[in-house]
């Protein structure tokens, strides 16, 4: 008995195979592959992503705009989170205002950074610490080195330096009466 050989020409579109990729599906592609090399270092707003992108020159607006949407639809592109991730890493360090500052730099939107910002703070009620007034401290505690407090010109200055980091001036006042009494 004697099997038959099969001779068929079905043609499989395989969508890793890149010969089989048309010029527009191989751009998508490389600008996806990209993209995910760009995000493994560090994390990026869409922003910054999409002018990483656009200073290459290789890509169009339209396969930007569907690889943005790919990584936002498997979440490797949230602004939200990434705002949230940097008032968790610097509370202890800067102010609110100069966090919130940086992220607008950044290219997180206003609704995104309004958003993690209301929950970063509701985090805070809840376990009861406030990040500013320990950071309004560190900062004290460096300045502390090189300027004398009872000199009102020191004092002055102080004041201003502290006030460009984005405190406010009553909190100041508040931690410097503290400190000093």
């Amino acid at each position: 008995m004697q099997m038959k050989e099969w001779e068929a020409n079905i043609e499989v579109h395989n969508p890793l195979d890149r010969a089989s990729l048309s010029q527009e599906e191989k751009l998508l592609q490389r600008c996806k592959e990209r993209s995910l090399y760009l995000l493994t270092g560090t994390a990026k707003t869409e922003r910054r992503l999409r002018e990483k992108l656009e200073k290459s020159q290789r890509y169009t607006e339209d396969v930007i705009a569907k690889t943005i949407a790919f990584l936002k639809e498997y979440d490797y592109l949230n602004d939200y989170t990434y705002a949230l991730r940097y008032l968790e890493e610097n509370s202890g360090k800067r102010s609110l205002r100069d966090m919130k500052a940086k992220l607008f730099q950044r290219g997180v939107d206003c609704a995104s950074l309004k958003e993690a910002i209301e929950a970063f703070q509701e985090k805070q009620r809840e376990e009861e610490i406030d990040p500013e007034r320990e950071a309004l401290r560190q900062c004290l505690e460096k300045k502390r080195r090189t300027l004398d407090l009872s000199d009102p010109k020191d004092k002055q200055k102080l004041y201003a330096f502290l006030m460009r980091k984005g405190f406010s001036y009553d909190l100041i006042r508040e931690v410097l009466n503290l400190s000093e009494g």
